[in-house]
């Protein structure tokens, strides 16, 4: 069953959204200390997350533990709504913007979207191997095969990794990128794109995968055919509480 995480601490928005939420499995998070906590026990499938909490500003969070989040859809769900704070959201790879106050009806017909687009993902071949590396898809690990040590991929190079590997050798233009990571962000540029691909490349340095640039198109991700991953490469324990 899906899990949801939903961090909010105004008591008037959680009474509102046990009502939405009803018929799903959810918990309720009044501090990022407590969604950090339980990101990292827990598999969530979505997670509503407010901006302003107690303890800190929810895209601060987001954007130093967004890989505690593993491949769950992010709903930001706020009272900020101008423009600079919806594009700080999707620059640091939210899903869906909602404003508070939000239509209830409409809030539960956007989960439910978001909660089939992360079925579909978790329905793909969970584990992928390319050159040393070793990919768990669903918990967005990434592992050198040789050593079993965790490459430290931030929420959005990750995605970018997952989009390139899922083809490999096919060109990605910097648009198709955007799009395709920052969903319709406006306020994201090919320049966004080229440094978190170059600090992806470095990060890939020595593993027999590597993302070339294709002068005037984009970047596709290469693997040198050499290196054949063990079929049998065990991966760590996973710390999924399910």
């Amino acid at each position: 069953m899906h899990k949801i995480l939903v961090v909010e601490d105004a008591p008037e928005i959680l009474l509102i959204l046990e009502n939405v939420l009803q018929g799903y499995d959810y918990l309720f998070a009044t501090s990022l200390k407590q969604a950090q906590d339980l990101l990292a026990r827990t598999q969530f499938s979505l997670v509503l997350l407010d901006v302003e909490l107690p303890d800190g500003n929810a895209f601060d969070f987001m954007a130093t533990a967004g890989d505690k989040f593993r491949g769950a859809q992010v709903i930001f769900l706020t009272g900020r709504g101008d423009l600079a704070s919806k594009a700080s959201a999707f620059s640091l790879g939210a899903d869906d913007y909602i404003v508070k106050p939000f239509d209830a009806n409409e809030l539960k017909l956007r989960i439910d979207a978001k909660l089939r687009k992360f079925a579909a993902t978790a329905n793909q071949q969970s584990i992928m191997r390319l050159g040393r590396l070793v990919c768990n898809l669903q918990e967005q690990r990434l592992f050198k095969n040789d050593t079993g040590q965790m490459i430290d991929l931030t929420f959005l190079e990750f995605r970018i990794f997952r989009l390139l590997a899922g083809t490999q050798n096919k060109i990605f233009s910097r648009a198709e990128i955007l799009d395709r990571v920052w969903g319709h962000s406006i306020s994201v540029t090919d320049r966004v794109v080229d440094v978190h691909i170059s600090n992806l490349r470095k990060k890939l340095a020595g593993t027999g995968v590597n993302i070339e640039a294709v002068i005037g198109t984009g970047y596709r991700l290469e693997v040198d055919s050499s290196l054949q991953p063990p079929n049998n490469m065990s991966l760590p324990p996973s710390h999924n509480a399910m």
